[in-house]
């Protein structure tokens, strides 16, 4: 169990009503410890813990995990969720995107001085470290991959942020068309998406649509901003249309994981359930 596993663990049970703190500590000590011995995520499970305790906070209702660290007796192995943390953390990706996008637009107007410059540089964390930790995190909570597969694409991930990050600051000048640089960086967010969770051979080809995207879209927007608008709405037009090539690797992963024709995974039964859901 790593320092992270325990760190969520514990503001789970802190954030717990007080009836179940006792209960909750050792269940899910338990269950994270013991994640490896069912080839589990031990930090997705952490964060099945913190997610339960955050959406779960009645006192009246029974939220706690089983008594083991078991899978359900089903075909498929049941998620350790009690939300899909995913989708909340790519929603978290793109907020922050769009925060920091908003805070750029705003700096328009006092471009030149230096306290502007000290913010332009914080953006680049909404811009680029916070989306990449995030996707970075939901690469980490995949279940039925390996460890190290998992944590190598959480890797890559960072890396192509990092990148990204440079990009957006300045400090990285890359000799190619804007937009293609744009489309290429939400290219390799999805192409990591699709390595790490195998899938199938005819879903690379969904790596094209974000460089599509990013072409089709950069001419509207230059044109928008050729129209004689504001110069913090010229902003935030380029940088909402550079959020649509992301938007649609999104749509590329979804697509991916809803039209792939591997087989379900079969698990042996193991009893009672991973979450208790009676009332």
């Amino acid at each position: 169990m790593s320092a992270l596993d325990r760190m969520l663990v514990g503001v789970a049970v802190a954030v717990s009503p007080a009836a179940h703190r006792a209960a909750r500590r050792e269940q899910w000590l338990a269950d994270v410890r013991d994640a490896h011995e069912l080839d589990l995520s031990p930090t997705a499970l952490a964060f099945g813990a913190f997610t339960t305790a955050l959406f779960h906070r009645r006192a009246g209702h029974r939220s706690t995990w089983g008594d083991t660290m078991t899978a359900l007796p089903t075909p498929v192995r049941s998620a350790p969720h009690t939300i899909r943390t995913i989708p909340v953390l790519i929603a978290l990706a793109v907020l922050s995107y769009v925060v920091s996008v908003g805070v750029l637009a705003l700096l328009q107007r006092y471009n030149g001085l230096p306290e502007a410059r000290l913010v332009f540089d914080m953006v680049g964390i909404g811009l680029a470290v916070v989306p990449g930790a995030a996707l970075a995190t939901s690469v980490l909570l995949v279940s039925d991959v390996a460890r190290r597969r998992r944590v190598l694409g959480a890797v890559a991930v960072f890396a192509i942020a990092a990148v990204w990050w440079a990009i957006t600051s300045g400090s990285l000048n890359v000799p190619v068309y804007v937009p293609v640089q744009v489309g290429v960086i939400a290219a390799g967010l999805l192409a990591v998406w699709l390595v790490v969770l195998r899938r199938p051979v005819w879903t690379y080809s969904l790596l094209v649509l974000p460089v599509v995207a990013a072409v089709l879209v950069f001419p509207l927007a230059e044109a928008a901003n050729g129209s004689g608008i504001p110069y913090s709405a010229m902003a935030l037009v380029s940088w909402i249309g550079q959020l649509v090539p992301f938007l649609v690797a999104v749509v590329g992963a979804v697509v991916a994981s809803r039209f792939s024709t591997d087989a379900p995974a079969v698990v042996e039964a193991h009893g009672e359930a991973l979450v208790d859901k009676t009332v």
